[in-house]
């Protein structure tokens, strides 16, 4: 682990060397590059001025010039102003520039510049007629908006720098396992083997390069005693001695001729980089998909424009909620490589599609496919994770699961909302389909399991456990109380709501992005120290209360702070509770719940958990988008809160009701 944070700490600081280069580079092209965007605007209408100059009207005597400068500023409202002066610098038309407070010198060149005077970048462009310069067209745009691009550009480098962050210590991590502990831990196993006698399994071949280079002389050895054994076999075999030799070897075990069995290591890590490509690839929509179901709606659909938008998303949700038990069945049954390259082919077709939508129905339908393929490699993933994880560290690798989701989810949407504004919606998604595809390459070159290990099928699920657990008051309570407003509030807010509230306030896509990674990051930073800190004081139902009073509170910010700070607030006060109060929800149920957990058993438990909990993913975006619809953004704010508060004012009087109930029974005994 420290090689890999060295690694990506360099990788780093590379990145910022290079950012800050790129910025100084700039700020200093600043100037000619704003000349560009203003030159042929000013070339259009010296062309106009040049057709009256040649039919004998002299420049300062033309008429309607500024009626005609007014228009060309209109039409272009990036330029503040607009002046042309004679050689003698005498302002002989101008647009705007008399009513400015504080009027910038105008130079005249003879060569097209731009320069900063007062408030304003003024781009002076010599006007030529017959090969001779008669006057000066002055172009100002204010600097404010100038000062603002060079600001957004920065904001874009240091979330491209945090995002790269993240991808390189992911990638890095990656590598490393796979060139350095990987090959060493598939070793010590290998030598294991031969240690006990066992000499039928062979070492896979390395080309990355790294420790497993070794692995060609040890499988010589290997292949040169399994062949010498099958040489004596042949001969004790022609002379009636095979039991007898047998007998001697018994000690041994090689392996049948033709056959090879190729140990491989099962890290955890080997699925860790793939998986966070496909989270990554499908999160770059998230900052703007929204607005973009939006160019979809028509009037003539006779449903609100805010509940059409929110479809998607709920058929998204509801898709991958059903998708989950079937999934899980089948991963187990085809193994985990083949489900996760199933899984991401079907994401990649589904994103695809997306991206050449026509309609709303076909967007319906696209996005529903996209479902089906994120379920299968979601589940897959943490199937794969429980797999390989000992039992003593199973939270511990079920965090790594997380953690892997929201670093994905958080580059996703920042660097989405980037590319949005430069490529566009369609590309964005394009790309989004190839992502998806180099992380089924991914697992279909890396992702191994060994041939001695047998997959449990897990049992399928059934009425009578719905039944059973429904009926538990306390499991209830948990999933109905705590899990499903948690979810209703990542969708409907989160999902829904911030982006099309971020637009309303004139914010572009790459702000979006960037607000949006608040709450992941919340998230990422604070889950470890919760998680330990719950697993040392205990009181899990009062980390689940905390965090639904916090989520409460973070609607409510929104809705007495109306800006884009207040949003930005809230999204982080969001992701702060739901890193105090999601995670501890299903230990809880393990606790309270012990005896309907036995009986249905713990991997059932949780996945009907998981299902009822998809619930409030799909309720999310249509509560948004009905509240919206009625009664305004401010108000759906408020509707979500309050949701929030009276699930988890009543979440926190049942278990203070079930505690005390305990309590007496115990005094009782």
């Amino acid at each position: 682990m420290r090689l890999v944070l060295l690694a990506a700490s360099l990788l780093v600081i590379s990145a910022l060397l290079l950012s800050w280069l790129a910025l100084q580079h700039f700020e200093a092209d600043l100037p000619a590059e704003m000349a560009r965007t203003v030159t042929a605007v000013s070339y259009s209408s010296a062309e106009v001025l040049e057709k009256a100059y040649q039919h004998g009207v002299p420049l300062d005597e033309m008429v309607g010039v500024e009626e005609y400068l007014n228009t060309v500023r209109k039409d272009n409202p990036h330029i503040a102003y607009m002046a042309l002066s004679n050689q003698q610098g005498r302002v002989l038309y101008q647009s705007a520039y008399n009513k400015l407070e504080k009027k910038p010198d105008l130079i005249s060149h003879h060569e097209v510049q731009t320069q900063k005077t007062g408030d304003y970048f003024n781009t002076s462009v010599p006007i030529v007629f017959e090969h001779h310069a008669i006057a000066t067209l002055h172009l100002g745009q204010r600097a404010a908006l100038v000062e603002q691009q060079i600001q957004e550009v920065a904001y874009d480098v240091m979330t491209v720098l945090l995002v790269a962050s993240l991808i390189a210590l992911e990638l890095m991590r990656f590598v490393l396992t796979f060139v350095i502990a990987s090959p060493v831990e598939v070793t010590r196993n290998f030598l294991d083997k031969i240690r006990k006698g066992d000499f039928s399994y062979y070492l896979p071949f390395d080309r990355l390069g790294g420790v497993g280079q070794l692995s060609a002389q040890f499988n010589q050895i290997v292949a040169v005693l399994n062949l010498r054994y099958q040489t004596l076999s042949e001969k004790a075999s022609q002379a009636g001695l095979l039991g007898s030799l047998k007998q001697q070897l018994a000690e041994f075990k090689f392996h049948a001729k033709d056959e090879r069995l190729t140990l491989f290591s099962t890290a955890v890590d080997h699925i860790r980089w793939p998986f966070f490509l496909l989270i990554f690839a499908d999160s770059l929509s998230l900052s703007f998909f929204p607005v973009f179901v939006g160019q979809f709606y028509s009037p003539a659909m006779g449903i609100s424009k805010n509940i059409v938008i929110g479809l998607p998303i709920s058929i998204f949700m509801f898709t991958w909620a059903l998708s989950m038990p079937w999934a899980g069945m089948w991963s187990d049954r085809v193994g985990h490589r083949k489900a996760f390259i199933v899984g991401a082919a079907i994401t990649t077709l589904g994103l695809f599609l997306t991206a050449c939508s026509q309609t709303l129905y076909d967007l319906l339908l696209w996005r529903s496919i996209t479902a089906l393929g994120y379920g299968l490699v979601f589940i897959t993933t943490q199937g794969y994770v429980a797999s390989n994880t000992a039992a003593a560290h199973r939270t511990r690798g079920m965090a790594v699961f997380l953690s892997c989701f929201f670093a994905g989810s958080l580059s996703g949407s920042a660097i989405g909302g980037i590319l949005a504004d430069r490529l566009g919606y369609q590309f964005t998604i394009l790309l989004s389909a190839l992502l998806s595809a180099i992380s089924a390459l991914f697992v279909l070159r890396f992702l191994r399991s060994n041939p001695d290990v047998i997959s449990q099928v897990k049992k399928k699920l059934n009425f009578n456990d719905f039944k059973r657990l429904l009926q538990n008051k306390k499991f209830t309570a948990i999933t109905f109380l705590a899990a499903v407003p948690a979810k209703i509030a990542l969708t409907g807010f989160l999902y829904y709501s911030v982006p099309l509230y971020l637009k309303l306030l004139g914010n572009n896509q790459s702000t979006t992005g960037r607000i949006m990674m608040a709450y992941g990051l919340a998230i990422i930073v604070l889950s470890p120290f919760v998680a330990k800190m719950a697993d040392r004081i205990g009181k899990l139902r009062w980390f689940v209360s905390v965090g639904g009073f916090a989520a409460a509170a973070a609607m409510f910010v929104i809705y007495f702070f109306d800006s884009t700070s207040g949003l930005l607030a809230s999204i982080t006060l969001l992701g702060i509770a739901h890193a105090i109060g999601v995670s501890p929800q299903l230990a809880l149920i393990n606790d309270f719940c012990k005896e309907v957990v036995q009986e249905v058993g713990g991997g059932t438990t949780t996945g009907i958990f998981r299902l009822i909990e998809r619930l409030g993913n799909v309720l999310g975006p249509l509560i948004a988008g009905l509240l919206i619809s009625q009664f305004g953004f401010n108000i759906a704010f408020l509707g979500i809160g309050i949701v929030s508060l009276v699930c988890t004012s009543c979440f926190t009087v049942i278990f203070f009701w079930f505690d005390r109930k305990q309590s007496q029974a115990a005094l009782a005994v």
